[in-house]
């Protein structure tokens, strides 16, 4: 019972907000999907305010605005850029459909990613539970969420589609390789949780963006781009900003 109350509602969060991102992915101009994807790491500090009690300085505040700066330069790379003679407000420009199947989902899938997170830290550092069996936990029941909602939509919503849903076509033990290197991320991801923290970890996974695209560039010779170079600065400055500024509660001294 204890396992299902701490581990079962994030689980059931991370699973909605994927289904949330791909909805709203299939919707939204990639500029726009892409800023308002950042706004996960707000509502991570918003929620581990409210259920950790954890309180955040002005400069701390900042830093994570500069950080979902990064993160949006990272994510517009590789995107179509508008050219000089384009109309720059066709990059926003979203019609009604969209609203409710693009800008609404992403909305809500960053509020469960921060919900998430808070719930999950607070398992493991209020509760004291074990990262690695936390870990395995949102996994049992995350896997088991995803089936029960596959099996809806393909048994129940559509049962002529039911025998084609569980396909193994093309799988070879290289498709291991993935959901391996996940599993020990899973693991890593638990950990940095635990012992530093929601937001911090927003923090690490910006940062390995950026490493991987520095062996990318080493592997395949590429040469980084400037939007790169400008995400690291930005994240090492909002991580320098981070430590070295964070809340102190003011002393109220009593004079006699």
């Amino acid at each position: 019972m204890e396992s299902l109350r701490y581990s079962g509602i994030p689980a059931c969060t991370y699973a909605i907000q994927n289904s949330l991102v791909l909805v709203s992915y299939q919707n939204l101009p990639p500029l726009l999907f892409n800023l308002l994807n950042q706004t996960k790491l707000l509502w991570t500090a918003l929620f581990v305010y409210v259920l950790l009690g954890k309180r955040f300085s002005n400069v701390q505040c900042f830093s994570m605005l500069l950080l979902s700066v990064a993160a949006l330069s990272l994510s517009q790379d590789n995107e179509v850029i508008p050219t000089k003679d384009a109309d720059f407000s066709s990059v926003f420009q979203v019609s009604s459909p969209s609203i409710r199947l693009g800008v609404i989902p992403i909305l809500f899938a960053s509020i469960l990613s921060g919900l998430g997170a808070a719930l999950t830290q607070r398992s493991m550092q209020i509760h004291s539970r074990d990262t690695a069996l936390v870990t395995m936990e949102l996994s049992l029941y995350g896997t088991c969420f995803v089936l029960l909602q596959k099996l809806f939509s393909s048994y129940i919503q559509n049962p002529a589609l039911g025998d084609q849903t569980f396909s193994f076509t093309g799988w070879n033990t290289s498709t291991l390789l993935p959901v391996l290197c996940n599993a020990v991320g899973g693991l890593l991801v638990g950990v940095v949780t635990k012992y530093a923290g929601g937001v911090l970890k927003s923090f690490a996974l910006v940062g390995g963006i950026i490493c991987t695209a520095l062996v990318e560039s080493v592997a395949y010779q590429k040469q980084l781009s400037f939007e790169t170079w400008v995400a690291a600065l930005l994240v090492g400055v909002s991580l320098m900003l981070y430590s070295a500024f964070p809340h102190q509660d003011k002393i109220i001294r009593k004079t006699i």
